[in-house]
């Protein structure tokens, strides 16, 4: 894909939402949709927007950080985006009554689940992993144990399988923290069973980026596990490396340097024959959805920060 589409279609996007969104929303939205191979409509887009005002509470996280991420979702959708909605807000409820508090975490990990019985699963997920790590287990993790939730293999077993993945890890010069914790959630979802290729994967190409003078960060962690499920190949990571760069030549990803690397992954893959055919369909969505639900994270952490920084000066 063309620079200059990307770029085509972040000026839609952001014209369509305006200038109060924050130009990291309008980018995350806009490699939604790129992703996908959607082009961006305007009119449906703003359509699921006035949706989730109309539907929505004032204190709903649907009307602040995650408001126009959940409108992409609606449209992206196959079903109708009142549909979408009322599967989302059934999800929700579900992970309330599973013990987790809403937040904009609980609304975005209901973007990820097929229906509401995964919720209880996902507590069950979430609980065993907060036995092994009890202080980086958190809020954040809420959108990664619900898409795992849906997946085959024994709760327990997945996360001593995680521990394990973020304990050799760190003997490979990983960094400790939510990063490596959410890589080690990452690394799980083809199977709960602990491999060490998985590992041996995630470090190559770690290795194979920094050789091409691509910068990995904490927050690129979790992209190496999306790479690294996807048996991406070295054409694969010729291509993102290829893409990374024509994205860093960018003035729109000049102020945005952390998400150059997600961004030329998720459209590496999605150009991709190798990748996209390298497992079922259905896998191949749900890995772009972890994709999107890490940039979405990102996101929201940006906008925490921010919201403490205000607070914290007034």
């Amino acid at each position: 894909m063309e620079v200059k589409k990307i770029e085509e279609t972040y000026g839609q996007v952001s014209k369509a939402l305006g200038w109060a969104t924050d130009k990291q929303v309008s980018l995350a939205v806009t490699m939604m949709y790129l992703s996908r191979g959607h082009e961006f409509d305007a009119d449906a887009h703003l359509e699921a927007s006035q949706l989730i005002k109309k539907k929505e509470g004032f204190t709903s996280p649907l009307r602040a950080h995650l408001h126009h991420i959940a409108a992409a979702y609606l449209v992206l959708r196959d079903e109708s985006a009142e549909d979408g909605l009322a599967k989302l807000n059934a999800n929700q409820q579900a992970l309330n009554n599973s013990k987790f508090w809403k937040s904009a975490y609980t609304y975005l990990a209901g973007l990820m689940m097929d229906s509401p019985e995964q919720a209880q699963r996902a507590r069950e997920l979430y609980d065993a992993m907060k036995a092994y790590h009890p202080f980086l287990t958190s809020s954040e993790d809420i959108p990664y144990v619900a898409l795992l939730s849906n997946r085959e293999g024994g709760v327990l077993e997945r996360a001593e399988t995680m521990n394990r993945y973020y304990k050799e890890l760190r003997t490979q010069g990983f960094s400790a923290g939510n990063h490596l914790q959410w890589l080690s959630q990452v690394m799980t979802f083809d199977s709960p069973v602990f491999q060490p290729e998985v590992a041996g994967r995630v470090v190559a190409i770690r290795d194979f980026l920094k050789a091409e003078n691509i910068k990995v960060r904490g927050e690129h962690y979790p992209v190496l596990g999306f790479l690294a499920i996807a048996n991406a190949d070295g054409q694969a990571l010729a291509d993102v490396v290829e893409m990374a760069r024509a994205l860093d030549a960018s003035k729109l990803f000049r102020w945005y340097g952390g998400w150059i690397l997600p961004s030329a992954v998720q459209l590496a893959m999605a150009e991709s024959v190798e990748l996209r055919e390298s497992e079922a369909a259905v896998f191949s969505a749900s890995v772009e959805m972890l994709m999107q639900a890490q940039q979405a994270a990102m996101m929201l952490g940006v906008s925490a920060v921010i919201a403490s920084s205000n607070n914290s000066g007034s």
